[in-house]
């Protein structure tokens, strides 16, 4: 990893999520880490994780002088009250969150109304969401409207595109992306 980079836990424990490599990768149990230091977490799913080692997590990221960033993901469905206290103390520059299926969308919306009420605005563009496009069946015009769904639920949204096991993409759908 380079220099900042983190990862304090590893696995996931959610089984139906078609698109994702990480139950295939690393299983579908979660295994907690231990803790070095850093400030870019790549956890797969660190809210899945037990709480005394997230607040372990947050107590290492408080201890430094560079606001963290999330990027390896939070899962909104998992977001409590308690997890906006630790971004928010920690002074999170960035968190990375997921909209890659419909029964995503609630528990996006619950997640953005958390942050809000628990500090963080909408505008300082500090929650950020990755949202699964191009896959097969999906359409331009039902990706936009996630994409619009997702500004509305308090996020920024961040297009990714689906790549199939070969790795190939539509160029359609990478002039969209």
């Amino acid at each position: 990893l380079k220099p900042g980079y983190v990862i304090t836990s590893r696995g996931c424990p959610n089984r139906k999520c078609w698109f994702c490599s990480v139950p295939k990768r690393e299983g579908n149990q979660v295994r907690e880490l231990p803790i070095t230091w850093g400030t870019n977490v790549l956890d797969d799913n660190l809210l899945a994780c037990s709480e005394q080692p997230i607040r372990a997590v947050f107590a290492m990221l408080n201890r430094q002088e560079h606001r963290p960033v999330f990027t390896g993901g939070l899962e909104a469905a998992r977001l409590r009250p308690w997890h906006v206290d630790l971004l928010r103390e920690c002074r999170a520059k960035k968190m990375y969150f997921a909209y890659d299926t419909p029964d995503d969308l609630p528990p996006l919306i619950e997640a953005g109304k958390l942050l809000r009420d628990g500090g963080i605005p909408q505008n300082h563009h500090r929650a950020c969401c990755y949202v699964l496009i191009g896959y097969r069946g999906d359409t331009m015009s039902a990706a936009e409207k996630r994409l619009r769904d997702t500004w509305a639920a308090g996020f920024v949204p961040y297009a990714m595109l689906y790549r199939d096991e070969s790795g190939k993409v539509n160029d359609e759908w990478r002039r969209f992306q």
